[in-house]
C-alpha cells in the first residue's frame, strides 16, 4: 500500500478547494495505521500444513531465525534443512527467497499465525501452493532407534495398479510413534519425511519448496502398508501396497529396478556424443581436446532437482581429487523456462551455491521429450540425475539413473564408494 505524507495543506497550495484539503487530510490520517504498522518478530519454530493441488495438506516445519538485519527461514525435514537464501519481515509480512529453487515463500503474520503461499517456478508457469502454520516448538533432530520396531527397515513400494504399476524401495526408521524415512524410485529418494504411527496408521511428509509429498498408509493384517502416495503436482493420488523387503523373496527383490541398468547405450560401441553452451555462452563438445583420453563423467542434471544439488558436491569432490591423474566432469542441464538468461541464472546460482568447477552446459529445457531427442544414444533415460562413466577410450562403461543422497543413510554411503571405485578403475584401467 502506497502512504499519503503531504497532507492536505500542500494539495491546497495548488489551487485545491478547502474542502478537498479537508478531504485529503482525513484520508491521510485514515491510512497512517496501516503505514506505520508494527513490526511482527517472526524469529523461532512454526508448525503447519502445505495444500497441495490435490487437496491433499502436507505437514511442514519452518525455523526463522535473526542474523544481523537479515532472516533466514529453514524449511525442516527431520535431519534436514533447506535454508533460504534472502528474508525481510516488512511489518506484519515475512518473504523468504530461495534463489537456488526460483522460489519464494510470502506470508503475513496475524498474532500467532502464518498464512500465505510458497511459489515457484515449475516449468513454463508459476506453481503456487498455499499455506498456513503457528507458532510452535521446533522437534528434536533426528531418532535414536533402539529395539525392534513395527515399521523399521527397508520396504517395497508397489505404485498404481497393473499394467502402470511401478516398484520403489522405502526405507523407515521408527522409536515410538515418530518415524523418519524416505521414498526411493529409481530416479532418486525424496530427501528426509518425517511423520507418525499412531493408531496403526503412518503418516510420512516432507516439504523442500520443490517437493510437497505425502505417503500415508495402514498397517493392514497381513503386516502390509496400504495407502496412497501424493508427488505434489498434477498427478493423480496414487493407491500404494508397501511389503517388507526381504533377501528370501525372490520376486519383491527382483521387482525393484536397478539404476546401474536401468538406463543404457543404444550402441555402446559408440562414443557418447554432446556439444552444447557452457554458462559464458561457448560450446563444449565431447570431442573437444579436455576430453580426448580423459576418463569423463557426464551428469545429466537440472536446478530444479533436488537428487542433482545432492549429487553436485560429490562430484566436485571427486573432480577436484582426480583431475590430475585424468578425470574430466561435466553437466548437462535441462532446465524450466526455455528463456536463455533466466535459465543460466538459475544454473550459476546453482554452480555456485555447491562451489562447482567443472563446466556446466545449458542443454536444453524439461519440456516432453527435449532431454530425449538432444541424448538420442540412451534408451529408458528418465532420470535427473543420470551419470555416465566414460573411458579413456571415449566409449561409455556404466551408467547410473538417479542418485541416492544423505536421506537414504548407508545407501547414500555406499553408493559414493561404488562411484569413487569405479572412477579408481577407470583412471588405471582406461
Amino acid at each position: 500500500m502506497n502512504c499519503i505524507v503531504n497532507g492536505g495543506i500542500g494539495l491546497d497550495r495548488a489551487g485545491r478547494s478547502l474542502k478537498a484539503a479537508a478531504f485529503f487530510v482525513l484520508l491521510s490520517i485514515a491510512l497512517t495505521p496501516a503505514c506505520a504498522r508494527k513490526t511482527v518478530d517472526p524469529a523461532g519454530g512454526w508448525s503447519g500444513f502445505v495444500k497441495n493441488p490435490s487437496g491433499e495438506l502436507v505437514a511442514f516445519t519452518l525455523d526463522v531465525k535473526r542474523e544481523g538485519d537479515g532472516i533466514t527461514g529453514a524449511l525442516v525435514n527431520g535431519d534436514e534443512r533447506v535454508v533460504s537464501t534472502e528474508g525481510v519481515i516488512d511489518g506484519d509480512v515475512l518473504k523468504l527467497r530461495f534463489d537456488f529453487y526460483d522460489g519464494e515463500l510470502l506470508a503475513t503474520i496475524t498474532e500467532d499465525e502464518l498464512t500465505g503461499a510458497f511459489t515457484r517456478q515449475w516449468h513454463k508457469e508459476t506453481l503456487r501452493r498455499e499455506l498456513t502454520a503457528k507458532r510452535a516448538a521446533m522437534p528434536a533432530s533426528g531418532l535414536v532407534v533402539s529395539g525392534p520396531q513395527p515399521l523399521t527397515g527397508e520396504w517395497v513400494v508397489k505404485v498404481g495398479e497393473a499394467p502402470n504399476q511401478r516398484f520403489w524401495r522405502a526405507a523407515f526408521e521408527q522409536l515410538g510413534d515418530k518415524v523418519e524415512g524416505t521414498i526411493i524410485p529409481v530416479t532418486g529418494d525424496w530427501g528426509r519425511m518425517a511423520g507418525t504411527f499412531e493408531n496403526g496408521e503412518l503418516k510420512l511428509n516432507h516439504f523442500d519448496g520443490i517437493n510437497s509429498r505425502i505417503f500415508r498408509a495402514k498397517l493392514n493384517a497381513n503386516g502390509q502398508l496400504e495407502g496412497i502416495v501424493d508427488l505434489g503436482l498434477r498427478d493423480p493420488v496414487r493407491k500404494v501396497i508397501a511389503e517388507r523387503l526381504d533377501a528370501n523373496n525372490k520376486t519383491s527383490v527382483a521387482s525393484l529396478p536397478d539404476p546401474s541398468t536401468y538406463t543404457r547405450m543404444s550402441n555402446p560401441t559408440e562414443p557418447f556424443r554432446f556439444s552444447f553452451p557452457d554458462l559464458d555462452g561457448k560450446a563444449v563438445s565431447w570431442s573437444d581436446a579436455r576430453f580426448k583420453g580423459k576418463v569423463v563423467v557426464v551428469t545429466v542434471t537440472g536446478s530444479w532437482c533436488p537428487n542433482c544439488h545432492d549429487e553436485a558436491p560429490v562430484l566436485e569432490d571427486f573432480y577436484k581429487r582426480y583431475k590430475p591423474q585424468g578425470l574430466e566432469v561435466v553437466a548437462l542441464a535441462f532446465e524450466y523456462t526455455g528463456e536463455a538468461e533466466r535459465d543460466l541464472e538459475q544454473l550459476k546460482i546453482f554452480a555456485n551455491r555447491h562451489g562447482v568447477t567443472y563446466p556446466i552446459l545449458l542443454a536444453g529445457t524439461t519440456e516432453e521429450g527435449d532431454a530425449r531427442a538432444k541424448m538420442p544414444q540412451l534408451i529408458n533415460f528418465g532420470a535427473f540425475p543420470t551419470t555416465i562413466y566414460i573411458g579413456r577410450d571415449g566409449l561409455v562403461k556404466h551408467i547410473h539413473a538417479g542418485f541416492e543422497g544423505k536421506a537414504t543413510g548407508q545407501r547414500f554411503t555406499k553408493l559414493k564408494t561404488e562411484m569413487e571405485t569405479l572412477i579408481k578403475e577407470l583412471l588405471e584401467n582406461g
